[in-house]
């Protein structure tokens, strides 16, 4: 047995070490496991991200972490709605979703795992990065700081250049790379760089170098940028553009040496290959630019030259220049050309008169040719070959070839005096000719003048005209006329004529001007001589020309004056011959100059000065003064006006020294000051206190502003009445001009005396103040609501006013009964309406109980009661309450007491009873006193009960169908009532009962007309009913309705039917008369805009009325007024059609007492009266009595 008990204990043992071993087996098998690790991710900027991470055995809590700040453990991140935890949590699936990513998701994020439960080592943490990607925006490239740029220029001869291209804006930046002509660039200098912004993103930037050769000309270049977000590179191209030098031109069209002949045409070719740009090509002549244009051609230029040949050309250099805008100089060709060609002309040179026995030499040179011409001469007609020279020949280094020169010597005897001596040149087939003809020489006489004498007055302006006459010589005379030293010409009216007839042979020159004052006092000279007379015969004689004055000046000194200072004023004609008088006006007023004098003027006239001298004032301001100056000889005049400029301090013109204004309005006040200079500045007093303006706001709005000499008064108040001072000031001083603002308003009370309380018989006396502007006579009137009360009663009343503003009212004899109550003192003046504040009279006497005063109150347990007590009594009634025979110690919670002044001399007392208890139940006693003595009234206080009949029933008013009746209120039982109101016929026991009526007024309908009817109220509550009142009211209804609803009733269709009529017959021409407008407006727009051209007229005369404005504007209001007139119309037929349907309802409702009905009768009736009385077939008559119901 004890060995079977080792045996258990053995296998109990056993068994506990292997169940804690499989049990520690069992806890690391589950320990918690990544089973998908979060990856890095990219994504793109807006679309959905998922970060994968799965638990295998997870015990822990789960939370995603962002930049080591945690998420939570909520699957639904808080405070991050586009991140949710995702996947079968039960599976381990808690992968992170992130929609709409944006830049701030772009960070590590980690999946942390809390430690299992009794393991702190089991905790799992791993980490991925979640990369945005950002599409970069579109390339650009940049050189020398231009943006986008599509076309770079760059010369060959610049070592190199810099282009940048740009991708802004990607993340991550995008990767850049450079082609030429499609082919990627590989050898040129290549820098690439990244821009990082605070926002993440990165601008890629790569600079490319270039060195410009001429094969890289017109090349594209392409920035290609490529990033993981974007499917397709993205581009960018600019176009290379190398500028170098063309080559050297090239002239075709002609061969040197070649002759070729005048006349003939000759092109020429001057081709220019190669540059960029292509070269600019001239053609130049002996250095002379002869032709510019050119043609351009994508690797050459041509300028192509044609002219026709003339001797000019011979020996001429022709050149062509070409260069770029990079030449470093002009590139030339040039060819020199050979041209044949004769003498054109021939000209003899020498002397045509000479004396006799004198010898002279005649040359004969021939105009430029080639080869060389010869010459030949003759001798009226004969051949000369004794006296010729031998030829010489001159080179014509300016229009090519030779010039031939041949010379004869002639010896003049006295039977040459006309001898014709021929030259010929010869060349080919040109031979031009030249001929002169020699003649003996001798003096003319001395010349003659007439038309005009020496000393001759004559005015200006006047046709003068003179001739000189020179006679005889050989050759005739060449006469000339002169002015001074200036000869004159055809220009100056010469006209020239010879007679070669032997008896009268002269020459005489004809002078026709119109003299002007330049003439006067000059030397007018007539000179005659040929080439015998070695000193030109003259006769001379001198000119008087009266003239006017051209014009006058005023000069004044100082040239601004100032106001009372002396200034003075010169007048200075110009020269006038004789000497011009001056006399000097104002407002057409004559004024005597100070000093008159004359000097020496223009062309020996006398200039006129004048001096004034003034005193002026402000109002000479801008005054014209006007200066005349008259050549009493001539009869002619000139004038000027100058307008003087005065200096002067403010002055205010047209001052309106009282403004009236009513209050509440705004008011303009213009004060605006005129001074020289302009005034710089206003300020502004109140009563001699300066006035504040755009200080405080009346109504949201700056009452006091002032736009220069412009006051503005915004909602006027009587308080901004007053005598108000301007001072306008500038440089020369300060003035003040002052006025007043009358501020009217309306009348209103100031002070009423209070209630005056007097002893019977005793005398009161009210006083009533008024403020009123204007204060018109009788501004106060005295009146009372007491019924009965005279107030032109002398003996008991007395009214004083003194007329400003004040009155008194006297009561003699005061009475209760009579003379107690409210007195009313209103005021008026003309503006605005009247104002009254009201007074009493109170009569001493001592307090009375209501007469409507309740004997009996009522109220449940643990609610506040109410017990009233109304009392009258002048002076004011004191309350004292009792419980019984004791005072009620109102200073206790349980009760609180207020007084109430109902009416003059009317007062409530009002005890509130707290919390009632049985206890409270009991007679209270109101005692009501007063210095005239005292009064008790008692009232019964119980527990809720059924109420009182109502009291005082009346009859208020009664029709044929319809009977008001009210009561008076009974004693409520404590809770809310209601009524009962029954009517029957009398001798029936039947009646009609009207219930829950809340007030104490009800008026039965539906009755029958003529009939005799009893009518009695009861009251009820919770507790139960009063019973009807004891005594009923007994009425008889009237016999039946007025007459004029019988008239409806059963009047004839007649006016029913016109008024029918008119509704429709308005109704269409409501239609006609809107067509109408539409046709009309419409016509006169396109009248209006037809016709605005006729206006344009006015702006020759520079103003453009704005009538076509004003017509729109006109056209616009008659619109509205003739739619107005249309919408009334039509308001009133639509009334006039409700009108028609109400009376056919009413015609057939049996309910006479229906307002709405009684109103359509009215309403009908009127208007019937209005058509038949036209039509004299209506007469109504109605019972006064009748219509008053």
């Amino acid at each position: 047995m004890k060995r079977t008990l080792e045996e258990v204990t053995f296998l109990l043992s056993q068994s506990l070490a292997l169940f804690c071993f499989l049990n520690l087996r069992l806890v690391i098998g589950q320990q918690q496991t990544f089973r998908v690790r979060p990856n890095d991710t990219e994504v793109l900027k807006g679309q959905t991200a998922i970060l994968h991470c799965q638990i295998d055995n997870k015990q822990g809590q789960l939370q995603w972490v962002k930049n080591g700040f945690g998420l939570g453990f909520d699957r639904a991140i808080k405070g991050e709605s586009r991140y949710t935890v995702i996947g079968n949590e039960a599976l381990g699936e808690n992968n992170l979703r992130v929609i709409n990513t944006q830049l701030d998701d772009d960070a590590e994020f980690q999946c942390q795992v809390s430690p299992a439960i009794g393991d702190p080592h089991s905790a799992l943490q791993a980490a991925a990065y979640l990369s945005i990607l950002v599409p970069p925006q579109s390339p650009r490239i940049e050189f020398r700081g231009s943006s986008n740029t599509s076309l770079v220029e760059v010369a060959v001869s610049q070592s190199e250049i810099n282009v940048t291209c740009i991708i802004p804006h990607g993340k991550p930046a995008a990767h850049i790379k450079w082609l030429r002509g499609g082919q990627q660039l590989t050898e040129e200098s290549i820098q690439n760089f990244v821009d990082k912004t605070s926002d993440k993103l990165e601008t890629a930037r790569s600079i490319l170098t270039i060195r410009p050769r001429k094969e890289f000309n017109q090349k594209i270049y392409t920035c290609q940028g490529t990033h993981s977000a974007i499917d397709s590179p993205i581009t960018t191209s600019m176009k290379l553009s190398v500028k170098y030098a063309p080559e050297t031109p090239d002239i075709s069209g002609y061969k040197s040496g070649k002759a070729i002949k005048t006349g003939e045409r000759l092109t020429l070719t001057c081709r220019s290959k190669g540059g960029n740009p292509t070269a600019y090509v001239e053609w130049f002549k002996n250095g002379d630019r002869v032709d510019s244009s050119h043609t351009r051609r994508e690797t050459e230029t041509v300028n192509v030259y044609s002219f026709r040949v003339d001797s000019s050309d011979n020996n001429a250099i022709y050149r062509c220049d070409a260069w770029n805008d990079v030449s470093e100089k002009r590139l030339t060709a040039a060819i020199k050309l050979t041209v044949h060609f004769g003498p054109m002309s021939v000209q003899i040179l020498g002397p045509s008169h000479a004396k006799a026995g004198e010898t002279i030499v005649l040359h004969c040179r021939t105009s430029n040719s080639n080869p060389r011409a010869t010459i030949s001469w003759t001798k009226d007609g004969k051949p000369l070959t004794d006296v010729i020279a031998s030829p010489t020949y001159e080179a014509d280094t300016r229009l090519g070839g030779w010039i031939t020169l041949s010379n004869i010597t002639v010896r003049l005897v006295g039977n040459d005096s006309e001898t014709t001596y021929e030259c010929k040149g010869e060349n080919g087939k040109q031979r031009p000719t030249a001929s002169k003809t020699l003649s003996v020489l001798y003096a003319p006489e001395k010349p003659v003048i007439t038309g005009y004498a020496t000393g001759t007055q004559i005015h200006t302006n006047t046709i003068l005209t003179m001739r000189c006459t020179a006679h005889g010589g050989n050759p005739l005379a060449e006469v000339t006329w002169w002015k001074g030293s200036r000869q004159l010409t055809e220009r100056d009216g010469i006209k020239c004529q010879t007679n070669t007839q032997i008896a009268k042979k002269y020459s005489q020159c004809q002078l026709e001007r119109i003299t002007k004052q330049g003439d006067n006092a000059v030397d007018f000279v007539c000179k005659a001589n040929n080439t015998a007379t070695p000193v030109p015969l003259q006769t001379v004689v001198t000119l008087s020309i009266q003239f006017p004055p051209k014009n006058v000046q005023i000069k004044s000194s100082p040239v601004v004056g100032k106001a009372g200072q002396k200034m003075t004023l010169t007048c200075t004609s110009a020269s006038s011959n004789p000497a011009a008088e001056i006399t000097w006006t104002r407002d057409d007023k004559p004024l005597t100059g100070r000093e008159t004098r004359t000097v020496i003027g223009e062309n020996s006239g006398l200039k006129t000065v004048s001096i004034l001298d003034i005193y002026p004032s402000a109002a000479d301001d801008k005054a014209t003064y006007y200066c005349t100056a008259k050549n009493t000889a001539m009869n002619q005049a000139e004038t000027i006006g100058h307008v003087i400029s005065v200096k002067y301090k403010p002055v205010f013109v047209k001052v309106d020294s009282r403004k009236s204004v009513l209050e509440g309005d705004s008011v303009v006040i213009n004060m605006t000051g005129q001074g020289n200079p302009k005034v710089s500045k206003y300020e502004w007093f109140r009563n001699g206190a300066k006035l504040v303006l755009g200080g405080p706001k009346r109504n949201k709005v700056v009452y006091f502003t002032a736009v220069g000499g412009v006051l503005n008064v915004t909602n006027v108040t009587r308080n901004d009445r007053g005598i108000y001072t301007v001072q306008a000031k500038n440089a020369e001083g300060a003035s003040n001009t002052t006025f007043v603002i009358d501020v009217q308003y309306a009348a209103t009370i100031t002070h009423i005396s209070p209630n005056q309380l007097v002893n019977p018989g005793g005398r009161a006396i009210f006083e009533c103040r008024t403020d009123a502007n204007p204060m018109v006579n009788n501004v106060i009137q005295w009146s009372t609501s007491i019924v009965g009360f005279n107030m032109n009663n002398a003996k008991k009343v007395k009214i004083t006013n003194n007329n400003q503003g004040t009155s008194t009212l006297t009561v003699y004899i005061a009475n209760r009964s009579t003379d107690m109550g409210y007195f009313t003192c209103k005021t008026q003046n003309k503006i605005g309406g009247p104002s009254t504040k009201r007074t009493a009279l109170l009569v001493k006497f001592k307090p009375e109980a209501d007469k409507n005063q309740l004997t009996k109150a009522a109220s449940a347990e643990r609610v506040t009661a109410k017990l009233s007590c109304l009392a009258t009594g002048a002076p004011k009634v004191q309350f004292t309450w009792l419980k019984g025979k004791t005072a009620v110690n109102v200073t206790l919670s349980k009760y609180t007491t207020e007084v109430k002044e109902l009416d003059l001399a009317k007062y409530e007392s009002i005890l509130h009873i707290h919390n009632v208890s049985k206890s409270d139940y009991d007679t209270y006693t109101c005692k009501m006193s007063n210095s005239e003595g005292q009064m008790p009234s008692v009232i019964d206080f119980d527990g809720q009960s059924k109420p009182d009949s109502p009291s005082n029933v009346k009859l208020v008013n009664f029709t044929h169908n319809a009977v008001t009746l009210s009561w008076q209120k009974g004693f409520d039982g404590g809770l809310p009532v209601t009524y009962n109101v029954r009517y029957t016929v009398v001798g029936d026991n039947s009646y009609t009962i009207v219930g829950s009526i809340k007030k104490s007024v009800f008026t039965f309908t539906g009755l029958s007309p003529g009939v005799n009817y009893e009518l009695t109220v009861m009251a009820k509550n919770k507790q139960g009913e009063s019973g009807y009142n004891s005594k009923p009211v007994f009425v008889t209804t009237k016999d039946g309705p007025p007459p004029f609803v019988d008239e409806v009733k059963g009047g004839d269709e007649a006016p029913l039917i016109i008024i029918l009529s008119v509704c429709i017959v308005g109704l269409i021409l409501l239609a006609c008369n809107a067509l109408l407008i539409v046709f009309f407006v419409r016509r006169r727009r396109r009248k209006l805009e037809k016709g605005t051209h006729d206006f344009d007229r006015f702006s020759i005369l520079g103003f453009r009325p704005n009538i076509v404005h004003i017509k729109l504007a006109t056209e616009r209001l008659s619109v509205v007024l003739i739619l107005g007139l249309v919408f009334i119309g039509l308001v009133i037929v639509i009334g006039i059609i409700a009108l028609a349907i109400s009376l056919m309802h009413c015609r057939n409702s049996t309910r006479i007492g229906d307002m709405v009905c009684d109103m359509v009768v009215i309403w009908y009736v009127s208007i019937r009266c209005i058509l038949c009385s036209k039509q004299k077939k209506f007469k109504l008559k109605i019972n006064k009595n009748k219509m008053a119901e």
